[in-house]
């Protein structure tokens, strides 16, 4: 039989180890998204201000999964439409927390931004720092998702950057 001492103890360790269950299991849910901004073949999109790295990390994973099984429809709407080599034959996603910059307006020009402008490297490294997550694809050539955004030469990276593949 346990003592007032050891009980506490006992209760304080199911109290904690189920928090930490919880949270191993919210972590690991998918956040709602809404596509916003849409500049072929690029998506902005929106997802709740609180969502977590490692949701952002499951959701990257899963467009990319969805790439893999053909089932990307489900999920966003085509990047290419009606392309000779398909609805997704190229695929950017660009994930915000702030609807502002998710926006087509901005998306656009970010997307064609010239790198030469002065004005449009600094409105490109402002815009970047906004981007929480980028998964890209290109049939045939490349595919990579990140945390955060790293320009294509990777001489530029947001703070928050990090490649999960």
């Amino acid at each position: 039989m346990l003592n007032n001492r050891g009980l506490r103890t006992f209760i304080y360790l199911l109290a904690f180890s189920n928090l930490i269950f919880i949270k191993i299991i919210f972590a690991q849910q998918l956040p709602t998204f809404k596509v916003i901004g849409k500049v072929k073949p690029a998506i902005a999109i929106l997802v709740p201000t609180n969502t977590t790295e490692d949701q952002l990390k499951l959701l990257i994973n899963e467009f990319r999964k969805a790439r893999a099984e053909n089932t990307l429809a489900r999920t966003i709407p085509p990047t290419t439409p009606g392309g000779s080599k398909g609805d997704y034959f190229s695929v950017w996603i660009y994930v915000f927390t702030e609807k502002s910059w998710a926006s087509t307006d901005k998306l656009k020009k970010f997307i064609n931004a010239n790198m030469f402008s002065k004005a449009d490297i600094k409105y490109s490294r402002e815009y970047a720092q906004h981007i929480r997550a980028e998964y890209y694809f290109l049939q045939g050539e490349s595919e990579y998702g990140t945390i955060g955004y790293q320009d294509e030469d990777g001489s530029y990276r947001s703070k928050n950057y990090k490649k999960l593949f």
